[in-house]
């Protein structure tokens, strides 16, 4: 049994969470969700893990245990770049998606059958719509945690690239997982999403679905401002998971397209580059102004250090934790339209945003220039999250929307 805060006692939830990864060390976007949804969750409920992993991480899922009830895994299907090659080919040979037919497995289906076949869980949280096809549907009351809209990154992905190829290959994915996430949305129980943008969206595919808003979050006890002003004021950085398709077409975009007019302007700015996994074609663009740092243990000293947050984002979906960690640290963030998608922040309240080079390059310069402005925007930033977006208060009102969805099973 749990009380709440209101005195209420309830029974303790049962909780199976199946993610496409191993959400641990929380060290990027889709990890930290998946992380913090279960240490908060564990507080009032019994919360097992399901996921895909290497096996040199097994250590990691040992680890994990410690938040939990318990942990299982099973290999990955892209467990090598040839196997991901051959499933990609397969795709474009098949009217399904890569995004289902990568996170498919019979040894995973094995095991969510063997977890679920004893009435053992009360309901089944999917991280990720890409799984859908690895469930028995009608089981157990399952929600869906759609972390993005998968299908409307996809189709951002093909306006936003130059190769023909990737174009082709991102617009065939795109019409193959429409069909396949809008579906899902209608089979599950109920729908969990990132922001009141993407609850419109899910709505008009499925207006009966249970569909709650819950957003992504930030600890505010560990990003938290830095004692000191920025070291450098000619600094500007970047964080993210570098081979994640968005977050290499931003950096690429900002070093090649904006990094240019803000040196006209400020010629010893600096862009440092900070995020897990730079691949050549994000370590080529090095140089006397722009550094690239892979697999860094810590990103606060390099946040704290920076006068400017940069998200040039032209891909994306869902919301961007990197916003939520540098408006908790305090700084002063520019963002394209998209990279702020979703969050309730305000133009030149919070952040300032633009979306063209010269629009952007202008935005990170003035920044740098007028130090009153840059100090407003880190107080105010700061004070929405820490209002707005504690993993405490989310976590809750998604087992609010799990104890709705039983409440409905339960009625129907």
């Amino acid at each position: 049994m749990t009380t709440r805060d209101d005195g209420v006692t309830q029974q303790r939830l049962r909780v199976l969470v199946v993610s496409p990864t191993l959400p641990y060390p929380p060290n990027w976007g889709f990890g930290i969700r998946v992380f913090n949804i279960i240490t908060e969750l564990s507080r009032t409920c019994d919360v097992t893990v399901a996921c895909y992993a290497d096996p040199l991480d097994a250590p990691k899922a040992d680890e994990l245990r410690t938040y939990c009830s318990a942990v299982h895994w099973v290999p990955s299907p892209l467990s090598s770049t040839r196997r991901k090659r051959w499933i990609q080919i397969r795709s474009l040979l098949s009217r399904r998606s890569f995004q289902q037919l990568g996170t498919q497995s019979a040894d995973m289906m094995s095991l969510l059958h063997s977890l679920l076949s004893n009435g053992d869980f009360d309901i089944v949280q999917l991280e990720s719509s890409q799984l859908s096809s690895v469930v028995e549907w009608g089981r157990t009351p399952l929600v869906l945690d759609e972390h993005n809209i998968e299908y409307e990154l996809l189709q951002r992905m093909h306006e936003v690239e130059h190769s023909r190829l990737r174009k082709a290959y991102n617009w065939l994915e795109y019409r193959k997982f429409r069909t396949e996430e809008t579906a899902a949305w209608k089979r599950a129980d109920g729908c969990a999403v990132t922001s009141e943008r993407e609850l419109r969206v899910v709505q008009g595919y499925a207006p009966e679905q249970i569909t709650r808003v819950i957003p992504n979050g930030v600890d505010v006890q560990y990003f938290v401002p830095s004692a000191t002003p920025a070291a450098d004021p000619d600094s500007i950085v970047f964080t993210g998971l570098m081979s994640y398709r968005p977050n290499s077409d931003a950096v690429t975009w900002f070093a090649r397209e904006i990094m240019p007019l803000v040196l006209q302007k400020r010629p010893n700015a600096v862009f440092t580059i900070v995020g897990l996994g730079a691949h050549e074609s994000v370590g080529s663009l090095a140089g006397p102004n722009v550094r690239v740092l892979s697999d860094v243990p810590d990103v606060r000293p390099y946040v704290w250090a920076a006068a400017v947050f940069a998200v040039p984002l032209r891909m994306g979906s869902g919301t961007r934790l990197k916003i939520l960690e540098a408006l908790a640290m305090g700084k002063a963030v520019a963002s394209t339209t998209v990279g702020c998608e979703g969050i309730a922040v305000v133009g030149d309240e919070h952040l300032v945003v633009a979306d063209e080079p010269v629009a952007f390059a202008d935005a990170v310069v003035r920044l740098m220039i007028d130090t009153e402005l840059n100090h407003r925007l880190g107080v105010a930033g700061r004070d929405l999250v820490t209002r707005q977006y504690s993993w405490v208060s989310i976590v809750s009102s998604l087992e609010a929307l799990h104890r709705e969805v039983l409440s409905r099973r339960g009625s129907s």
